[in-house]
């Protein structure tokens, strides 16, 4: 036994260093961070990415796939790349291209570099039959399906094609825990498998011929699905489910998973470091150890044995994957495993009748679009049931070692059969989970300042559920989250303090979930591309600019805002390093003030602005200051002087590549007196007068409701 696993560890180590010398390759090496001339083939269907929120800017939207490197500058080579191209920009997999590409070093273990597209593509000889066919089943199937969500869900479903799903639906399943019913794993191949060896057995009586026939389906369905190494993981796990299953041996499956695990990793040992390798192989171990103790017990009430696997497999599956699904996203829906119970019965006959209509679209489309008429009131039960839980929040941990120690002790207690080890366990988790609930934001809360990362979200309580909300943060999640658990349904006031994308990023999340009363925006419509589309958010909401020396009061909820800037002529300013200090020094400034508290909030401005501000005579003495621009260094200090406040509060996104926040800035602060609290070190940050702090708190013990 010794030797064996001596021997395996050479040949696994040996194999690891032999892939990590190919894509350490000196050549490409050589190239990174310049530009080349590459030619290769793409290797899965083009995805659309959304470009994310860099500073304050939002990268464009871009299409992303594994690509085969074949030559680089014209030397022979053979690489996997993961490339990024123009979203206008229309290729296919298995084609063949030529482009001039920017290398850039990649955090993906599995590709040797990121290479960046500039430029048109260069289409290369023609895409294959046999994948030119797929791509025409699979475009005839999405065109057939209706025009909603459930209808964008069902190529998801049954052939992982989710291109036609909202990224607020895509987000709403992954809060759930239903994301991975869009993801092709082997509990597909096995529902289709099932289906087929109950079909086929009326036709064919012969076991050998019925799994042979299987075996070839199931091959053609590897590329309808397309083969990459995830669908090809899934349809060798499916290959050891079906061995065990229609050999009539249950012993065979556990040993088959072994032989299964060691082949993929002998052939590509990177695999043993993707995440989704680890959910292969627990799925397939939950439908073998798992499911027949589902179906035994399903089995004593319902006789059909097609609806108890259509329940015990993907309900199985989930439950060993569950582990290894908080690790990653650090937190635990506690409607998961529920919510994959409700879905599973409708599963199956989505899958089978989706591929049924898939195969039917190109031949016979009226009846394929009778399919996917009888599939798709299976599909709306997963989008009400998605919908209607994914306002439960989830437990969520601050760091993954937190759930490791919970599982590892939980885990003890269940094999010792130590029941007051895991009851005082959950006990434990449970006070935590009640203290920071009832913690944050505090019952006579006046001020929160939400954690969005690196920008900004300012809130100021009016009471009864509303609030006055200065900027959204560059994300719909967090802000939305943020508003969520201050309870925040009405916006009477929402100001956008200027238009990078770090500000008005998460607009979407406000505008969509909650009632708005008046939005007052910057007079300065730049960076054009951020401008249009918050205005495209914001069509048919009462939108207005303000300018310096504008007083509002709001009788409803005895509130005062005092305009204090920007000027309504905005004259020359000094250009200071940066993401833009023109649309900086843009930026609305207000004093809001009430009975209870007063606050200065002031966007991104600059010394500059804050100069001519502190001077304007608008200023006055105030409870909370927030920082502009993130704590920078680029600071008006006599301003600090006249506004004197007790707290000052950061909005600041961990270990940011601009080095927010200034520490000389910082020791000003305290050398004022004024305590000094940052986002990115407590969180989320709430404020009640007289000087009544809470956190959300961020370290790694932490372990709240998301």
């Amino acid at each position: 036994m010794i030797s064996i696993l001596i021997i395996s560890a050479l040949v696994g180590i040996a194999l690891v260093s032999f892939r990590q010398a190919a894509l350490s390759n000196q050549l490409l090496l050589s190239k990174i961070d310049s530009q080349v001339v590459a030619e290769g083939v793409v290797l899965s269907d083009p995805i659309l990415k959304t470009g994310q929120v860099i500073g304050s800017y939002r990268k464009p939207d871009q299409n992303s796939a594994l690509f085969k490197l074949l030559y680089l500058d014209g030397i022979r080579v053979d690489l996997p790349l993961r490339i990024r191209f123009d979203a206008s920009e229309s290729i296919e997999i298995d084609q063949r291209i030529s482009m001039k590409m920017r290398l850039i070093k990649s955090k993906e273990r599995k590709v040797a570099a990121l290479g960046v597209v500039n430029g048109q593509i260069t289409k290369i000889g023609q895409v294959r039959n046999l994948f030119k066919a797929t791509s025409i089943i699979r475009d005839e199937f999405r065109n057939l399906t209706p025009d909603n969500q459930a209808g964008a869900l069902i190529p998801g479903l049954v052939l992982g094609d989710t291109s036609l799903q909202s990224q607020e639906f895509t987000q709403q399943m992954r809060r759930v825990g239903l994301s991975h019913l869009t993801a092709v794993s082997g509990a597909n191949f096995a529902l289709v498998a099932t289906f087929l060896f109950w079909f086929l057995q009326f036709v064919i009586k012969r076991l050998k011929n019925r799994l042979l026939i299987v075996g070839l389906i199931l091959f053609l369905f590897i590329f309808l699905v397309r083969p990459t190494p995830s669908v090809l993981r899934a349809a060798l796990m499916s290959a050891v489910i079906l061995l065990a299953k229609y050999f009539g041996d249950r012993s065979l499956g556990i040993p088959s998973l072994a032989a299964a695990i060691s082949v993929l990793i002998l052939v590509d040992p990177i695999q043993s470091t993707d995440p989704g390798f680890a959910l292969s192989v627990l799925a397939t171990a939950g439908i073998l150890l798992l499911s027949p103790k589902i179906e035994s017990r399903l089995s004593q009430q319902v006789k059909n044995t097609w609806i108890v696997q259509a329940i015990s497999i993907p309900v199985s599956a989930t439950i060993f994957c569950l582990p290894v699904i908080v690790l990653l996203s650090n937190q635990l829906s506690l409607v998961t495993v529920p919510a994959n119970i409700l879905v599973a019965p409708v599963i199956a006959p989505i899958t089978v009748l989706g591929f049924l209509a898939a195969i039917l679209a190109p031949v016979i489309p009226l009846l394929s679009s009778l399919l996917i008429g009888i599939a798709t009131p299976f599909a709306h039960w997963i989008v009400f049931i998605s919908s209607a839980m994914s306002a439960t929040p989830v437990v969520a941990f601050n760091r993954s070692i937190t759930f490791m120690f919970i599982f590892a002790i939980l885990a003890y207690g269940v094999w010792r059969g130590k029941r007051l080890l895991i009851y005082l366990v959950i006990a434990l988790v449970v006070v935590q989970l009640n203290l920071t609930y009832f913690g944050w934001p505090g019952r006579n809360w006046q001020v929160a300042n939400c954690d969005v990362g690196q920008g900004d979200g300012l809130v100021f309580n009016l009471g009864s559920g509303s609030a006055i909300v200065v900027d959204v943060g560059p994300e719909p999640e967090s802000i939305d989250n943020c508003l969520s658990k201050l309870g925040i349904k009405s916006i009477p006031l929402l100001v956008l303090t200027h238009f990078h994308s770090d500000h008005v990023g998460g607009l979407s999340a406000v505008v969509g979930k909650r009632e708005i009363g008046q939005v007052w925006i910057s007079k300065l419509a730049k960076p054009e591309g951020s401008y249009q589309l918050a205005m495209q958010q914001l069509a048919g909401l009462n939108v207005k600019v303000v300018q310096q020396g504008e007083r509002y009061f709001l009788p409803k909820f005895a509130t005062k805002i005092l305009v204090v800037w920007p000027q309504l002529v905005l004259g020359q300013m000094p250009t200071l390093p940066g993401d833009g200090s023109v649309v900086n020094n843009a930026s609305i400034s207000l004093i809001i003030k009430n009975d209870l508290i007063s606050v200065f909030a002031g966007g991104d401005i600059e010394p500059a602005a804050q100069e001519l501000i502190t001077n304007s005579g608008y200023l006055s003495q105030v409870d909370l200051l927030k920082v502009s621009h993130h704590g920078s260094a680029y600071q008006y200090l006599p301003m600090l002087d006249k506004l004197r406040p007790r707290v000052a509060v950061i909005s600041v996104g961990q270990q940011n590549s601009y080095g927010h926040p200034d520490p000389q800035f910082i020791a000003e602060l305290e050398g004022r007196g004024v305590q000094v609290l940052r986002t990115d070190q407590s969180g989320g940050i709430s404020l009640a007068s007289p000087n009544k702090i809470r956190v959300t708190g961020k370290e790694w013990w932490q372990i709240r409701w998301g």
